[in-house]
Protein backbone atom coordinates (compact mmCIF):
# COMPACT_ATOMS: atom_id res chain seq x y z
CA UNK A 1 0.00 0.00 0.00
CA UNK A 2 1.23 3.33 -0.49
CA UNK A 3 0.11 6.48 1.22
CA UNK A 4 0.47 10.12 -0.05
CA UNK A 5 0.50 12.34 2.10
CA UNK A 6 -0.10 16.35 0.77
CA UNK A 7 0.93 18.85 3.30
CA UNK A 8 -0.28 23.06 2.58
CA UNK A 9 0.35 24.44 5.69
CA UNK A 10 3.11 24.85 8.43
CA UNK A 11 1.08 23.57 12.12
CA UNK A 12 0.17 20.23 10.68
CA UNK A 13 3.65 19.05 10.06
CA UNK A 14 3.98 17.33 13.01
CA UNK A 15 0.20 15.06 11.79
CA UNK A 16 2.24 14.36 8.55
CA UNK A 17 5.36 12.98 10.37
CA UNK A 18 3.42 10.97 13.08
CA UNK A 19 1.33 9.89 10.04
CA UNK A 20 3.97 8.89 7.60
CA UNK A 21 6.29 7.46 10.24
CA UNK A 22 3.29 5.03 11.81
CA UNK A 23 2.79 4.53 7.77
CA UNK A 24 6.23 3.16 7.52
CA UNK A 25 6.31 0.84 10.24
CA UNK A 26 3.20 -0.66 8.70
CA UNK A 27 6.08 -1.38 5.79
CA UNK A 28 3.65 1.08 3.72
CA UNK A 29 5.41 3.31 0.85
CA UNK A 30 4.84 7.08 1.52
CA UNK A 31 4.95 10.13 -0.26
CA UNK A 32 5.31 13.89 0.91
CA UNK A 33 4.16 16.39 -1.40
CA UNK A 34 4.57 19.92 0.42
CA UNK A 35 3.22 22.92 -1.24
CA UNK A 36 2.64 26.69 -0.21
CA UNK A 37 3.41 26.98 3.39
CA UNK A 38 4.00 23.19 3.82
CA UNK A 39 7.69 24.37 2.14
CA UNK A 40 8.07 26.75 4.71
CA UNK A 41 7.54 24.03 6.92
CA UNK A 42 9.76 21.69 5.58
CA UNK A 43 12.60 24.59 5.89
CA UNK A 44 12.06 25.30 8.86
CA UNK A 45 12.20 21.83 10.06
CA UNK A 46 15.26 19.56 8.84
CA UNK A 47 15.09 17.04 12.18
CA UNK A 48 11.45 16.15 11.07
CA UNK A 49 12.54 16.01 7.30
CA UNK A 50 15.76 14.09 8.67
CA UNK A 51 13.27 11.19 10.21
CA UNK A 52 11.18 10.98 7.02
CA UNK A 53 14.39 10.78 4.85
CA UNK A 54 15.53 8.13 7.11
CA UNK A 55 12.10 6.20 6.94
CA UNK A 56 12.35 6.17 3.53
CA UNK A 57 9.82 8.12 2.46
CA UNK A 58 9.41 10.41 -0.83
CA UNK A 59 9.44 14.17 -0.06
CA UNK A 60 8.58 16.43 -3.07
CA UNK A 61 8.27 20.28 -2.45
CA UNK A 62 6.53 22.41 -5.46
CA UNK A 63 9.60 24.74 -6.61
CA UNK A 64 6.96 27.50 -6.95
CA UNK A 65 6.14 27.74 -3.21
CA UNK A 66 9.87 27.10 -2.24
CA UNK A 67 11.29 29.40 -4.44
CA UNK A 68 13.78 31.56 -2.01
CA UNK A 69 13.55 28.74 0.70
CA UNK A 70 16.31 26.68 1.69
CA UNK A 71 15.14 23.61 1.99
CA UNK A 72 17.11 20.22 3.06
CA UNK A 73 18.94 17.96 1.11
CA UNK A 74 16.58 15.24 1.36
CA UNK A 75 13.69 17.34 -0.23
CA UNK A 76 13.20 16.87 -4.13
CA UNK A 77 11.93 20.17 -5.71
CA UNK A 78 9.20 19.37 -7.77
CA UNK A 79 5.87 20.55 -9.61
CA UNK A 80 2.25 19.87 -9.66
CA UNK A 81 2.89 16.84 -11.96
CA UNK A 82 4.54 15.19 -8.73
CA UNK A 83 1.86 16.36 -6.91
CA UNK A 84 -0.30 14.55 -9.69
CA UNK A 85 1.77 11.54 -9.78
CA UNK A 86 1.59 11.10 -6.22
CA UNK A 87 -2.19 11.77 -5.92
CA UNK A 88 -2.93 9.02 -9.02
CA UNK A 89 -0.44 6.35 -7.44
CA UNK A 90 -0.76 6.24 -3.88
CA UNK A 91 -3.37 3.80 -2.22
CA UNK A 92 -5.00 6.83 0.09
CA UNK A 93 -4.48 10.36 0.15
CA UNK A 94 -4.11 12.64 3.44
CA UNK A 95 -4.39 15.91 2.26
CA UNK A 96 -3.78 18.23 5.46
CA UNK A 97 -4.35 21.84 3.86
Amino acid sequence: MKLGIVLATRGDLGHAVALALAARRARHEVAVFAMDAGCHALAEAPDAVAQLADADCELFACSNSAVGLALPDAVMRGSQDDHAAIVATSDRVIALT
